[in-house]
């Protein structure tokens, strides 16, 4: 019996080729996919991370003025600052352009926010003079570049002392 050994078509190393080829490119395309919502549930994280830590240190770094200073008398804002004036004493939570938040009290305090969050501005419920047993929102908001959660830090004090 006389075999055929001439080899492959070409139409057959060229079909396989294309196959090879697409089921690289589907791959590829799954893995990029993959690396994308790992970098963004990452940023997510350090975001929420940031929001813990910045809430709970300042609110501490407050209550412990408001202790120590007699409670706040008046607080004045822009979109970056807020000055807090104590009965004794004052303090400010500042925001400049390289992502860093900073409370200036009796103690000091700051944080670099994540490089991805942009338009950050600081505001408050209270304005002017503040009475005793009012509650003061220090609100702190940002826009994330590129997940879709938005930053945003609520810090509540309750003003117990007067002057």
């Amino acid at each position: 019996m006389n075999l055929n050994r001439r080899g492959y078509l070409a139409v057959e190393v060229i079909l396989a080729s294309v196959v090879a080829i697409s089921i690289a490119i589907f791959l590829m395309e799954i893995t990029i996919k993959l690396v994308n919502v790992t970098d963004d549930a990452y940023i997510d994280t350090e975001i929420l991370t940031d929001k813990a830590l910045i809430t709970k240190n300042i609110k501490k770094l407050l209550e412990d003025d408001i202790e120590e200073n007699g409670g706040i008398s008046s607080i004045t804002c822009t979109d970056t600052s807020c000055q807090i004036n104590f009965c004794s004493n004052s303090s400010s939570i500042e925001l400049d352009n390289n992502n860093q938040i900073t409370y200036n009290g009796t103690n000091n305090y700051d944080k670099t926010l994540n490089k991805n969050l942009s338009n950050i501005k600081i505001t408050t419920n209270k304005t002017g003079n503040i009475d005793n047993g009012d509650y003061v929102l220090f609100k702190i908001t940002a826009d994330s570049k590129f997940t879709k959660e938005n930053f945003e830090a609520n810090i509540i004090v309750y003003n117990n002392k007067t002057c």
